[in-house]
């Protein structure tokens, strides 16, 4: 309710507030009108559902807070997905969750036609930082973005979510949903499998640009480029590689979109792993398909990579570079039962790979609670050299971290702020077995 609170926004401002910009009702309800995509879809009984404004209450900005994030509307749909579930999907829910699923389809990744197609014809949605700005969004005309354009935050990239979205909306689609989709440009009605089509677009462009903005160790930066511009400035589409010169905006450019450094493994990037965690976890034999492709866009055939690839990389940084070896249980400091957290630092602030030509600028320091915790979700991914037994015991030494038993978290990153408190809780979750697929949900792959 809260949720719906929100995308319908204050009555101050027409309502839906939705993505939109407070200007009309048309700004989140009308795919033509600005920003691009559809952030709000009215139900059969007359409420909304979709995406929300990014801050409330939105009087903390000047202008009004607008526009949605990307980050926080991927979370909240996958939520109220498996709150459905759990109520044993009833259809005026069902109903409410696909209008989520379709307004973040088109308000945050740009369906139907904010796109860029590749050689072989698939079409490559890019994650947008919300519906005003970022991802694809072009540098002229009525959709140009508001903020820094071709600037993407690989963190905002979440396979697993948009694997869930696309697998619900196939399984519980009824044809009457068909009236909810956004239309073209052009005026043609889009479809369910465009739709499908597109997030199987987004999880394959988004794979890709990690590959191009990440170092072995799984280090990432926290913006890069996406610069793929067509020769029309203000067109949605056009032929193009959204990672033809990522990590940087074109030959040398370079973009933040919140004060963080570009190109570095820093705060903005933090949630990376994480992400590619839940994506390993809830799909782990589609998450290993992936195709990576050349600068130009074809197929690279002796690129390997895919979430296990990326998971396994930062897992080694601690197995290779860490100063103690959790299997041989030396990570615990002396007389202690706690774990020594200098031993396991070593490993990203003073071990190799934490920049490389993929991201240029130096770390942020493992000591953030928000760096360090999400590195953890690593080791959920089997690697080659450890037994499932040694993948537990390097899991038991980060959960040995913070001491708990004072009620407040004891220990040397163990924070209670905010934003770190949230990695070390989600972190914990996903390393604990608290993520599980949903039953019976398909994963059959979409023809593009």
């Amino acid at each position: 309710r809260g949720w719906m609170g929100m995308v319908n926004g204050p009555a101050t401002y027409p309502q839906p507030f939705g993505g939109g910009n407070g200007k009309s009702m048309e700004a989140s309800t009308a795919v033509d009108s600005y920003p691009y995509g559809v952030s709000a879809i009215k139900g059969p009984e007359g409420g909304y559902s979709g995406v929300a404004g990014w801050k409330f209450p939105i009087e903390q900005c000047y202008p009004p807070c607008q526009g949605s994030a990307t980050d926080g509307d991927e979370d909240a749909i996958l939520g109220m997905i498996y709150l459905s579930e759990a109520q044993g999907n009833p259809a005026d829910f069902v109903d409410l969750v696909v209008r989520g699923i379709i307004s973040f389809a088109s308000a945050d990744l740009g369906f139907p036609d904010l796109y860029r197609t590749l050689p072989n014809g698939q079409r490559m949605f890019v994650p947008k930082g919300g519906s005003q700005w970022g991802g694809l969004l072009p540098t002229e005309g009525k959709f140009k973005s508001t903020q820094e354009p071709w600037c993407y935050n690989p963190s905002y990239f979440a396979p697993g979510h948009y694997r869930v979205f696309r697998d619900f909306a196939r399984k519980y689609w009824k044809r009457e949903f068909d009236t909810y989709l956004p239309k073209h440009l052009d005026g043609n009605p889009s479809t369910l499998q465009e739709m499908l089509a597109a997030y199987d677009g987004s999880i394959s462009a988004g794979y890709n640009i990690l590959y191009y903005s990440s170092c072995s160790s799984g280090a990432v930066g926290n913006w890069v480029g996406v610069k793929a511009e067509c020769t029309d400035k203000s067109a949605l589409n056009c032929p193009g590689v959204p990672w033809a010169t990522t990590p940087y905006v074109g030959e040398s450019g370079t973009c933040s979109a919140s004060g963080t450094t570009f190109g570095s493994y820093g705060p903005d990037a933090s949630r990376t792993p994480w992400r590619i965690a839940m994506d390993y976890i809830l799909y782990a034999n589609e998450s290993s398909r992936v195709t990576i492709y050349d600068r130009e866009g074809k197929p690279d055939p002796n690129a390997v990579y895919s979430a296990k690839t990326y998971l396994n990389g930062m897992a080694k940084q601690y197995i290779e570079h860490a100063q103690c070896d959790a299997v041989k249980g030396d990570c615990m400091a002396a007389g202690m039962t706690k774990t020594a957290t200098y031993k396991l630092a070593a490993a990203f602030d003073q071990g190799p790979h934490t920049t490389c030509s993929n991201v240029p600028n130096a770390a942020q320091s493992w000591w953030a609670a928000f760096m360090a915790w999400p590195t953890f979700t690593a080791f959920v991914a089997p690697l080659d050299s450890l037994t499932e037994s040694d993948s537990g015991r390097w899991l038991d030494t980060f959960a040995s971290i913070c001491d708990f038993s004072g009620g407040k978290p004891q220990g040397d990153i163990c924070s209670i702020s905010y934003f770190e408190l949230g990695q070390e809780v989600v972190a914990t979750m996903v390393m604990s077995g608290a993520v599980l697929p949903l039953g019976g949900t398909p994963a059959t792959l979409v023809d593009v």
